[in-house]
């Protein structure tokens, strides 16, 4: 495998690609909002106008105006004062027009034309000096201006607003008016001698603009989000694999010195039997044949235990399932330990209670009691005080195996069951393994339907507590 030289590199990279994607869609919303902003803006406008207009449209009154019996024919022609009054002259005298023009509409169906005269007309036929119906007629809406209400307008502007599903805070107000080349859209003149100027301002319509792109702004936390989930899963996997295969280099390096020792032992010895007459001794003999089958069962139970579990996480064994009882199991166990027991003066006490009998596999729970016995004498620096306690209840039989070891530092302690890892232990020689009879112990425990967990505070030794069931599930 590949090593990962560059893995400390991966964060910074992703971090500014995310942050690059983050920047993009901020930016893209950022542009929406200003969009959807300014479409609402317009659309205010236009229906605040509309609705001003419309409530002056509703007070006006045409009867002395029009002669219903016949088309009406008037003409426009703005002087120079009403231009002077008004904010934008032509763009007042059109709105006041649209306005008698709809009232002309919503009337007994009789029509009026309409024509404005506007300063070019005015240079080439000078003002006579009179009035005509219309300017008179117009003239006279100043008293009208009077009569419309800020509530009339904001009552009515609701209403707008309601029907076209804007629901927007607004403020009308009346403000003073002003001479200005460019049209304020937002405002509405009404009048010439006394012209009275209503002004529309909206509140705050984040929330509103927020809501209408609120399905852009879904997609983009979905798509950072989703961007943001594969990079860390990205990364977490590639952080796994660069500590795999630091383990599996360091567990290839101890099982390669584990298996050149007993191999190294036995050809010493059958090099002695060979070049030294050590045949012609017969205890020399024995002695080595002894060194020799020792290191080979060394050898054979290191490739047992990679081969159990490796066919465990293929899970290619069948358990052997038969009425067992844990007291007997543990029995046999501590017998066959006797002389390691003897040889590190170990102190076994072993306490029972309740019902013992359970179904499981002889073989396998064996190789788990004798896998825990052993790391509680591999890891304790002198003679070991180990306590076995075995309870039975309705349901379960418990196996606590505790210890008067090193115990295990709190940061590895979630890490014990995984494949080949092993704790640091410093200067504890005669702590030898290859990571590997936990792991063992954690597969044959779960798939007993079983519970197993540790409980340790380094310097006071340690506490595996194992719960299996008693019935095959």
């Amino acid at each position: 495998m590949h090593k990962l030289k560059n893995i400390k590199w991966l964060p910074i990279l992703m971090g500014f690609t995310i942050l690059a994607i983050a920047a993009f869609q901020l930016y893209w919303l950022q542009k929406a909002y200003e969009r959807e902003q300014r479409t609402l803006e317009r659309q205010a406008i236009m229906l605040f106008r509309e609705t001003v207009r419309s409530v002056q449209a509703s007070k006006l009154k045409l009867d002395r105006l029009v002669d219903t019996s016949k088309t009406t024919r008037i003409v426009v022609r703005p002087t120079e004062k009403t231009m002077r009054m008004a904010n934008s002259p032509h763009q007042k005298i059109e709105g006041v027009l649209d306005v008698v023009m709809k009232k002309l509409r919503d009337s007994s169906g009789h029509t009026m034309v309409f024509e404005q005269v506007t300063d070019s007309l005015k240079m080439a036929r000078p003002f006579q000096g009179r009035r005509d119906r219309m300017m008179q007629f117009l003239f006279d809406l100043d008293s009208l201006q009077d009569s419309i209400k800020v509530i009339e307008l904001d009552t009515a502007y609701s209403r707008r607003l309601e029907e076209q599903n804007l629901d927007v805070p607004f403020f009308i107000s009346r403000v003073k008016t002003r001479e200005t080349n460019e049209p304020v859209y937002n405002e509405v003149t009404l009048g010439f001698q006394r012209p009275i100027t209503y002004r529309m301002d909206l509140g705050n319509t984040t929330g509103f603009v927020l809501k209408r792109i609120s399905v852009p702004i879904i997609f983009s936390v979905f798509l950072l989000g989703f961007t943001v989930l594969s990079f860390s899963v990205l990364y977490i996997n590639l952080l796994r694999q660069h500590r795999l295969a630091n383990i599996k280099n360091e567990f290839i390096s101890n099982i390669t010195h584990e298996l050149k020792t007993p191999i190294a032992t036995v050809s010493v010895a059958i090099e002695a039997l060979r070049s030294f007459n050590a045949s012609l001794d017969p205890q020399k003999t024995k002695e080595y044949l002894d060194i020799s089958s020792n290191e080979l069962q060394r050898l054979s139970l290191l490739v047992d235990k990679v081969l159990k579990l490796s066919m465990f996480e293929k899970k290619e064994v069948e358990l052997q399932y038969e009425h067992l009882d844990m007291k007997s199991l543990i029995e046999e166990v501590t017998s066959s330990m006797r002389l390691q027991f003897e040889k590190h003066h170990a102190q076994v006490t072993l306490h029972t209670f309740g019902d013992m009998h359970l179904e499981g596999d002889r073989l396998h729970l064996v190789s788990v009691i004798f896998n825990l016995l052993d790391n509680a004498i591999k890891y304790s620096a002198d003679a070991p005080k180990i306590n076995i306690d075995i309870k039975g209840d309705a349901n379960n039989v418990n196996l606590i195996i505790s210890d008067s070891g090193i115990g295990i530092p709190t940061e590895y302690q979630n890490r014990i069951f995984e494949k080949f890892f092993r704790v640091p232990t410093g200067n504890l020689h005669n702590a030898k393994g290859y990571g590997l009879g936990l792991s063992y112990v954690a597969h044959v425990i779960n798939r007993h339907k079983g519970t197993i967990g540790v409980g340790s505070v380094q310097g006071n030794g340690s506490k595996f507590i194992i719960s299996l069931p008693k019935q095959r599930s």
